[in-house]
């Protein structure tokens, strides 16, 4: 076990202070998101593996907020059997946050970014609404075709809450953090 946690301690003690309070937030509204009444799978974990991703966190830490998030609320919901490859759908936004929205050693805003948000956050959400349903197919459904027919269409209703659900959160953790990092062009003035 004690070798399963010094690469985590590590990646953690090279996060700063208030990096790491940031951090335990994103997890507490993450959980709090999933366990107050929402539209079924309307939750901010695939934006927050995709802003994760992105910003370029250390990639075992923003995996560690993922899974933490998930692990503490589904505590509450309930476990079952498919959770690892729910969990692994959304692991994979860290990928794509790291390889598409951010491109390249730093990220940068600009319209081109947010088109890259926004696509990347698509991407999330298709991928998702495939890899799982496929494994409920899998688990729930005759191995025909028509049973495969049948599993994806009981899922559409479901997939318009993800895909919005995606797109919403993600435009508010990268938005507030091009609030939070952006250089005031205003003037100061001094009340005299």
């Amino acid at each position: 076990m004690k070798s399963l946690t010094n690469p985590l301690r590590r990646s953690v003690s090279s996060v700063s202070l208030s990096s790491l309070a940031l951090l335990f937030a994103a997890v507490a509204i993450a959980v709090a998101a999933r366990l107050l009444p929402h539209p079924p799978n309307f939750t901010p974990l695939a934006a927050l593996g995709l802003f994760a991703g992105a910003m370029s966190l250390r990639p075992l830490v923003a995996a560690t907020v993922v899974v933490a998030a998930m692990l503490i609320s589904d505590a509450f919901l309930g476990f079952h059997p498919l959770m690892p490859v729910v969990y692994a759908c959304l692991l994979v936004n860290l990928v794509i946050g790291s390889r598409w929205v951010r491109q390249g050693d730093d990220f940068r805003w600009g319209a081109a970014a947010c088109g890259r948000i926004a696509t990347g956050s698509l991407i999330g959400s298709v991928l998702f609404f495939l890899v799982t349903n496929f494994a409920v197919f899998l688990s729930s459904y005759p191995a025909t075709g028509g049973g495969l027919l049948a599993c994806y269409t009981a899922a559409v209703p479901f997939f318009q809450y993800t895909l919005t659900g995606d797109l919403a959160y993600s435009a508010v953790l990268f938005g507030a953090y091009a609030l939070c990092t952006a250089k005031s062009t205003s003037p100061v003035y001094s009340a005299a």
